[in-house]
């Protein structure tokens, strides 16, 4: 049976097509182009999303046949859907980037705040849908859903969701695995007014007259990231791309609310937990945008490491951990008339790659792991890469297949472990970071 592994993130859609034997035969990428966003919201289309999807099923189906077919799905995690009676949607998906609930996360005490977390392991943050639910209009929905259940429902006719997805709702008891009776109260909500929750593994039939199918529902992208490196031991995974997140897998949901690391359900006896950033690949992509400089450039800077003492702290986007301060702005320190225009781009990747650093330190402090995988589209920058490794002191694991995510997909789903091929770098020795990482460190805490 041909696999069909489908993720869904916040930037666009791509289908990875595996043979019977995990080759990859081809894939398919759609950008989303139906985009609503200002300073606080950022809205996509379930609409468009569900037409690239079966457009590409159907193309490859065109293509190679695909007489039987599993889909396997992943999608972006903290996404909101106000529904109507039939499943229509009222409104754009609310993704993880909307802003709206800052007001019920503001006027909600710390005592408050804290109980909701250590409840349900979503931390205290307006990515979070509990706090976008308590802002928005519910009057006119007769459900609400996430793109994974609306996706899987036009797909089957089930309403359901996995439960690790809905781990990252905000709305799921760690407890209970069932949705949380108190987060409900609290919206004025009732469990009929949310998806039927299953396994990972949980699979129906296509109910598209042109495109036969199982379709199994998956998991989340940030599970899937992982689930990418289940051939390594004692390694956690960093994920950079717009954002970025650090993440392993316990057998137990540790929270800390010091922290505020998130702890979602994946299957039994298996957590994810990690620490997500706003400010990844972002940063990189502004400074190409005021610099007028490209990636192989920034590329050529963390080769060359020009000397400066030069410090950044990259909050464009605000932030999340390590800070939870959405109000945070990006700033510059200690620029002179002898700052380069290198030495100013090299400090704004020190400054991405310091925050990433205080996320795995603090990741350090809740598991136990020796070495990092790592995905994203910047580490095919080779002296980037390196840069990054040197600073974060551990070994570094780069599968070489594209889009390995969807692989990674269809192993947790299908409780299957698969030998994939990696690029390792290790630290050098030689580099010194200390003296710098403490200088931002000084101001990055200075308000602490």
């Amino acid at each position: 049976m041909y696999l069909a592994s489908v993720d869904i993130g916040t930037t666009n859609l791509k289908i990875n097509l595996f043979t019977p034997t995990n080759e990859l035969l081809a894939a398919v990428t759609y950008a989303h182009s139906e985009i609503s966003q200002n300073t606080t919201l950022f809205e996509l289309s379930v609409d468009e999303i569900y037409t690239n999807l079966t457009k590409g099923l159907l193309k490859l189906k065109k293509r190679f046949g695909l007489d039987e077919l599993e889909i396997v799905l992943t999608t972006a995690m903290h996404s909101v859907q106000l529904l109507t009676a039939d499943y229509a949607p009222i409104g754009g998906l609310v993704t993880w980037a909307d802003q709206r609930g800052a007001v019920s996360l503001n006027s909600a005490s710390l005592a408050e705040r804290q109980a909701q977390y250590m409840r349900t392991g979503t931390p205290s943050h307006t990515m979070n849908p509990f706090y976008k639910l308590r802002d928005l209009d519910l009057s006119e929905a007769t459900f609400i859903g996430s793109l994974k259940d609306v996706i899987f429902y036009r797909l089957t006719g089930e309403w359901a969701l996995d439960r690790s997805n809905a781990a990252a709702s905000g709305l799921l008891n760690l407890a209970s695995l069932d949705w949380d009776w108190e987060s409900l109260v609290r919206l004025g909500l009732a469990p009929a007014q949310l998806p039927r929750l299953v396994e990972i593994d949980y699979s129906a039939a296509s109910q598209l007259t042109d495109l036969p199918a199982r379709v199994t529902i998956g998991t989340s992208d940030g599970i899937s990231s992982n689930y990418v490196f289940a051939d390594l031991s004692d390694v956690a995974v960093l994920s950079i791309g717009t954002s970025h997140a650090v993440r392993v897998i316990a057998e137990k949901p540790n929270v800390n609310p010091a922290y505020q690391n998130f702890a979602y359900y994946i299957k039994e006896d298996a957590y994810l937990l990690g620490l997500p950033s706003n400010n990844g690949a972002d940063v990189l992509a502004w400074a190409q945008r005021i610099f007028n400089c490209s990636f192989e450039e920034l590329d050529q800077v963390a080769s060359q490491r020009p000397k400066g003492r030069e410090i950044f702290l990259p909050y464009i986007n605000g932030e999340r951990a390590p800070k939870w301060d959405e109000s945070l702005l990006a700033e510059f320190f200690a620029l002179s008339r002898t700052s380069s225009r290198e030495s100013v781009l090299y400090a704004i990747i020190l400054g991405m790659m310091f925050n990433i650093k205080q996320n795995v330190e603090a990741l350090a402090e809740l598991a136990d792991f020796s070495a990092l995988g790592v995905v994203g589209g910047v580490m095919k920058l080779p002296h980037f890469s390196q840069l990054l490794c040197d600073i974060l002191g551990y070994p570094l694991y780069i599968p070489t297949l594209e889009n390995a995510e969807t692989l990674g997909s269809i192993s947790v789903a299908h409780h299957q472990l698969f030998q994939n091929e990696y690029r390792v770098l290790q630290p050098n020795p030689t580099s010194d970071f200390k003296e710098h990482y403490a200088r931002y460190l000084e101001k990055a805490n200075r308000d602490n």
